[in-house]
């Protein structure tokens, strides 16, 4: 953590508690990312503050892979309620339904504890100088400006219907987006799914088109995993979420699909899904 200045204190016992408990575990930080299906990279990040007040979703996992009995989720509300908690004007009471409040719309990834992400969202965000790096928009996808008003960079919650031999499986993953003029980039940050399971990290770059259409591509960033194959979405006015199609390659062969969404929480990706899933049957 030597690289993280004026660090607030709470966040640094949430951050000096994850280190403590990894460590007592006998894990190197690899090793728990792995457990956990983050990014060691990010976990990284994470430890060093560079996150800010990292995600419930992460401290969560972590907690319970670590076995610490919820201590490191209380210490990540202390943290919150100190960073944001007295700029939202949250009593103490309220701080467990707020935080879920707050991360569909948290810190920039990377940025200074008082960033916050506009509207959109704002769990994982890649635009900040410190973020992980995530791919630039190639001259690739061309086309007619989008006008876009929303900015959506930040942490996401996707969910995706798919299949592996034949059954059908749902994936929920927290991603990274960074959202620059027309184009977004996307890197998931979490499997979802154990690796024998199917689970892979990917990446993918998307354009807008008239502010409500959203195309572009994914592809496997796990080495051995072949999957890969384009996006088709639909951002809702409100900005808050994303709904539609993929198709490709995946573990059941070529031109597989499926339905997909993208929202500020996990619970709200997954019900997308299950609509999607019921009025499209």
């Amino acid at each position: 953590m030597d690289d993280v200045r004026d660090m607030q204190p709470r966040l640094a016992s949430l951050l000096d508690a994850i280190v403590q408990y990894r460590k007592a575990a006998g894990l190197s930080q690899a090793q728990l990312a792995n457990r956990v299906r983050y990014q060691p990279s990010y976990l990284s990040k994470a430890e060093r503050g560079l996150l800010g007040v990292p995600s419930q979703s992460l401290v969560s996992a972590i907690d319970a892979e670590l076995k610490a009995g919820g201590t490191l989720v209380e210490l990540r509300r202390h943290a919150w309620l100190e960073d944001k908690g007295g700029q939202a004007g949250v009593t103490w009471m309220e701080v467990s339904k707020e935080v879920d409040i707050t991360d569909r719309r948290q810190l920039i990834v990377g940025g200074s504890a008082a960033a916050v992400v506009p509207v959109a969202v704002a769990s994982a965000t890649m635009s900040s100088a410190s973020a992980a790096p995530a791919p630039q928009p190639s001259s690739g996808l061309r086309g007619p400006p989008g006008r876009v008003r929303n900015e959506l960079s930040g942490r996401w919650w996707t969910s995706w219907q798919t299949f592996r031999d034949g059954e059908e499986i749902h994936s929920s993953q927290e991603v990274a987006v960074s959202h620059t003029g027309d184009h977004l980039t996307i890197e998931a940050v979490s499997r979802g799914l154990t690796l024998e399971a199917g689970g892979y990290l990917w990446s993918g770059e998307l354009r807008f088109f008239d502010n409500e259409i959203v195309m572009g591509w994914y592809a496997a960033a796990d080495g051995p995993v072949r999957s890969k194959g384009t996006l088709f979405l639909s951002l809702h006015p409100h900005g808050d979420r994303l709904t539609g199609r993929w198709v490709g390659l995946s573990y059941d062969g070529l031109f597989i699909e499926g339905w997909g969404t993208m929202a500020r929480s996990e619970e709200v990706s997954i019900s997308l899904l299950e609509r999607l899933r019921k009025q499209h049957s």
